[in-house]
């Protein structure tokens, strides 16, 4: 059976097999695969196309939909945003680098 425990604050999800490991972890311990610059902590997403798209289509929550955040993405896209309000916010983090993936891992420039 696969283990069905929530990730930690100190923990990230592999990138290849997605099983829970720690943020500081190199290798994954269930698959072996290598993570990012040693570590699990780094998104694959591209912080100028969110940005970009948070700006523009950020009150449909296509920037939701496109970092792998599919259930807030359709509850920003019924609300329009959340009037906005949503929208802001999310736009604010997306600039301050504090905006994450669907794993927890945060969206920074390279």
């Amino acid at each position: 059976m696969s283990d069905q425990r929530e990730k930690g604050p100190d923990e990230v999800f592999c990138r290849s097999c997605g099983a829970i490991i720690k943020k500081e972890a190199e290798i994954c311990v269930k698959c072996g695969v290598r993570q990012k610059n040693g570590s699990g902590s780094e998104s694959n997403s591209n912080w100028l196309t969110t940005l970009i798209v948070t700006l523009f289509l950020g009150g449909l929550g296509v920037h939701r939909f496109m970092n792998g955040k599919i259930g807030t993405g359709i509850l920003m896209l019924v609300t329009a945003g959340g009037c906005g309000i949503w929208w802001l916010i999310d736009l604010i983090m997306v600039i301050t680098e504090k905006f994450t993936d669907s794993n927890g891992n945060p969206i920074k420039k390279n």
